[in-house]
């Protein structure tokens, strides 16, 4: 079991990082793209040529660089606030006394941790909520969070329970928060890039200003759909990255399996109205289908059984 679930995290690892390269491959050629334009290239050749020699500096390439750095450290600063607004929640303190429920919480975190072999604690938090769902918070191991809400917890057992919990340590070990967190801002920054650069710079009329600009306006219409593609791929190989970690540190997948049955069946039978949309993505359960970010839970338990999913 050790050996196949470390092979599925690997694989989907591989497959993850190969994703975030194109996005940053895609972000430079606009940008790049943009530049030619601002020079006035006689070619695209001699444009690329001219601003990766840096005998002309990529000014707008480096300007959509820092943008997208100052992003994400604005977002790093204020993601957990932001993730748990929307609800009541309580930070279950080792420190105060604790009841029987935060007793049992505590003590299952502090299991996995040791199993993960983390030298670092994420706070935990319950959120008041009527619908079962968890999710984790945190650009590093001083700011990551795991959040369980209240429904959750009333209705799983504590091996379903700790099952949830060590999916989303998962997403935290696997560095999940930074890797959507910058493919999020890669994204938007791309898409308005592609959206100012065709129109702008309208006097610099060379040919390979007119080639760069006519790829930045076929970017236009193919830009959203790809982004949406690879957005969707790599959502939902992270969590199926989290479910086998989760199976991992249990040594068994039966406990993840059956949380997962539970709480699809749960949200099939209910409405909810979620108060703070920013955190659906980053949630355990999505009841999305199609454009989920999600896998389905069918397939999510096939692959935690080791089979084929479509």
């Amino acid at each position: 079991m050790e050996s196949h679930f470390e092979r599925i995290i690997a694989q989907n690892r591989l497959k993850t990082y190969a994703v975030l390269g194109i996005y940053i491959v895609i972000f430079i050629l606009i940008g790049l793209l943009a530049d030619i334009i601002r020079i006035n290239a006689n070619s695209l050749q001699e444009g690329f040529s001219l601003l990766l020699s840096f005998n002309e500096f990529p000014l707008i390439t480096f300007g959509m660089a820092l943008v997208a750095c100052g992003i994400v450290a604005f977002s790093i600063a204020q993601f957990s606030r932001i993730m748990l607004s929307g609800n009541e929640y309580k930070r279950i303190n080792p420190s105060n006394v604790l009841s029987r429920t935060e007793s049992m919480l505590y003590r299952n975190l502090q299991d996995l941790l040791k199993k993960a072999n983390l030298s670092f604690e994420p706070a935990l938090y319950i959120i008041e909520a009527p619908y079962m769902n968890a999710f984790a918070s945190g650009w590093n191991a001083s700011n990551s969070l795991i959040a369980i809400t209240s429904a959750l917890i009333e209705r799983l057992n504590e091996d379903e329970i700790k099952a949830v919990m060590a999916h989303e340590l998962s997403h935290i070990r696997h560095g999940d928060v930074r890797l959507t967190m910058c493919v999020g801002i890669l994204s938007n920054i791309m898409l308005l890039g592609v959206n100012i650069f065709a129109f702008y710079f309208s006097s610099a009329n060379s040919q390979g200003a007119r080639a760069a600009r006519g790829i930045l306006l076929i970017l236009q219409f193919i830009l959203p759909l790809f982004t949406l593609v690879l957005s969707l791929f790599i959502s939902r190989n992270r969590e199926y990255m989290a479910d086998s970690g989760a199976a991992y540190l249990m040594g068994d997948s039966a406990p993840m399996i059956r949380a997962l049955q539970k709480i699809s069946q749960d949200y099939a039978q209910n409405r909810y109205v979620e108060p703070n949309p920013t955190r659906e993505n980053a949630y355990l359960f999505d009841m999305g289908e199609v454009l989920s970010t999600h896998p389905s839970t069918q397939n999510r338990i096939k692959a935690l059984l080791g089979q084929h999913y479509s």
